[in-house]
């Protein structure tokens, strides 16, 4: 009988949370982002740059709730996640923009 193990919380560091930092905003100077078909992925990730810099780990200290679409929500969510261990930067960062 297989166990499953449960998933290792691992915050992140003052200096990983900059690099993410500037991973996202690397993103957002991409020329797609500004393409229709992406804004709920910029809106997102707008959203988790203010989340990081704020440092805010509860949800309920964020402006997700304003947010107008499903995608972006999720992404900002996702930041939150991050900062509190369960979610890997990789996951954060990873969402992909369309072409």
């Amino acid at each position: 009988m297989t166990t499953l193990k449960s998933p290792q919380i691992i915050v992140p560091s003052e200096d990983q949370i900059e690099e993410t930092i500037q991973l996202i905003n690397d993103i957002l100077e991409r020329p797609e982002i500004d393409l229709l078909k992406n804004l709920a992925v910029k809106e997102g990730y707008k959203e988790a740059v203010d989340i990081l810099v704020e440092d805010n780990r509860d949800i309920k200290d964020t402006n997700i709730e304003s947010l107008k679409t499903v995608q972006g929500r999720a992404i900002a969510a996702l930041a939150v996640d991050y900062l509190i261990g369960d979610c890997s930067q990789k996951v954060l960062v990873g969402v992909p923009l369309k072409k």
